[in-house]
Order: structure tokens, then C-alpha cells, then sequence
């Protein structure tokens, strides 16, 4: 005859096996400024979302930015030029700026990218690449792209475009008033190269705007030789 509790095991295995069926606790959810791109993001942001300062455009405002009392993020949207002194800041001050608008699959991009990189003044529009529909957000332009994983860097648990794609992207979008300045500045601060900048615009083949591209960045390196 077989023991009373031989029908459901011993008391020690019973346990065992409950204690293998517990699931464990989902992750809290995320919250606060920048927590639509990680939860490290979000804790980073917790001071630079504290800095956010709303104000009406106006004469004042725009003669506190001359004077760099504030820097605009956004249209209204303000921070002081002390909150932006790192890449981390920048890359989580456009996250703050943009608010509840903020999603998953938003990448800092194009003129935006150099800035998160360079610093100086926030370009006005900022720029995000999305792989979703593009949407609207005031004040910001977003374009629909596929990026590969080697194209986004993490500042900061923000996803922002590597300085090639940058590059890239400034070539073959931007105005020389606007891409100009920034590749003199990505190239003369090291985080980016003649020789990476040439392999990346030989792959890309016929892609749209390749041609424009390269034939831009030739007039760009011969404008560089004659100023050096």
C-alpha cells in the first residue's frame, strides 16, 4: 500500500514545484519625460523635464535668446542654456520638449543629431526619423526611414542617428546654410571621418538622393582644403 500523501508527492516537491510556477512581477510601467524611449532615459531626464520652461514667443523671449539666457527647444518651449551642456542633455531636452508626443520609435536625427553631438543653438525644426507613420508635431519635422542597428547610436538611453548617418541624412536633406556648418563640425571634432563618410556614400549605390550627396560632399572637402 502506497503512502497517504503518494498521490500528490511529499510536501518538499509540492513547494518545489509551486515555487517554479510563480511568474515573476511585470517591470512598473514608465514614467516621466523621455520615458517613451527607456526607463534609463527617464531617469536621467528627471532634472532637465524639472528645467522646462513654457513661455509665449515674444520680443522678451527672443532677446533672452540673443543674450543666451534661454535656449528654444521647441516653439514655447525653453530650457537654460546650462540644463544642454552634454550630449545626454541635449538628446533628452528635444525627449522633454516634445512631451506626451514622444514615442518608442522616434530617432534624433539629421541637423538635430549634430546638435545633440556639437551643441550650440537647437536647430529650428527639429528633426526625427520615425519607422511609423510620420505624424505631425508642431515645430518638429519627422520623416519616415528604415534604419539598420548599426545606424542609431544611445546617448543617454536616447536613440539618436550615428554621425554617419548624420551625415548622410545633412547631405542629402538640409540647405548648405544648415548642413555646411555641421559636417565642418562633425568632421573637425573627430566623430567623423573622410574615409567612413566615403565608404557609406559608395554603398549606398542609386539610393534616392545618393548622387546629390556625393557630389555635395566633393564641393564640401574642396572648400575645406582651400580654407586649410
Amino acid at each position: 500500500m502506497r503512502p497517504a500523501n503518494s498521490a500528490t508527492g511529499s510536501p518538499r516537491r509540492t513547494a518545489g514545484r509551486r515555487r517554479r510556477t510563480i511568474a515573476a512581477p511585470p517591470p512598473p510601467p514608465r514614467t516621466g519625460p523621455c520615458a517613451a524611449w527607456s526607463h534609463h532615459a527617464a531617469e536621467l531626464a528627471v532634472p532637465i523635464g524639472a528645467g522646462l520652461q513654457r513661455w509665449e514667443e515674444s520680443p522678451s523671449t527672443a532677446a533672452m535668446i540673443r543674450e543666451d539666457l534661454l535656449a528654444r527647444v521647441l516653439p514655447g518651449v525653453f530650457l537654460p542654456p546650462d540644463l544642454l551642456r552634454t550630449a545626454i542633455e541635449r538628446a533628452l531636452a528635444l525627449g522633454c520638449a516634445l512631451g506626451g508626443q514622444l514615442q518608442a520609435y522616434h530617432v534624433v536625427a539629421g541637423p538635430s543629431a549634430a546638435w545633440v553631438l556639437l551643441g550650440g543653438r537647437p536647430p529650428a525644426p527639429a528633426e526625427l526619423l520615425s519607422s511609423a507613420h510620420r505624424g505631425s508635431i508642431i515645430g518638429a519635422r519627422v520623416r519616415t526611414a528604415r534604419l539598420h542597428p548599426e545606424e542609431v547610436e544611445t546617448i543617454g538611453g536616447a536613440p539618436v542617428t550615428s554621425p554617419v548617418r548624420t551625415a548622410v541624412d545633412l547631405l542629402r536633406f538640409c540647405p548648405d546654410r544648415v548642413a555646411v556648418p555641421a559636417l565642418r563640425g562633425l568632421l573637425d571634432s573627430g566623430h567623423l571621418t573622410e574615409r567612413a563618410m566615403h565608404r557609406q556614400l559608395q554603398v549606398m549605390g542609386r539610393h534616392p538622393g545618393a548622387r546629390a550627396a556625393r557630389a555635395r560632399w566633393v564641393v564640401l572637402l574642396g572648400g575645406l582644403a582651400q580654407a586649410a
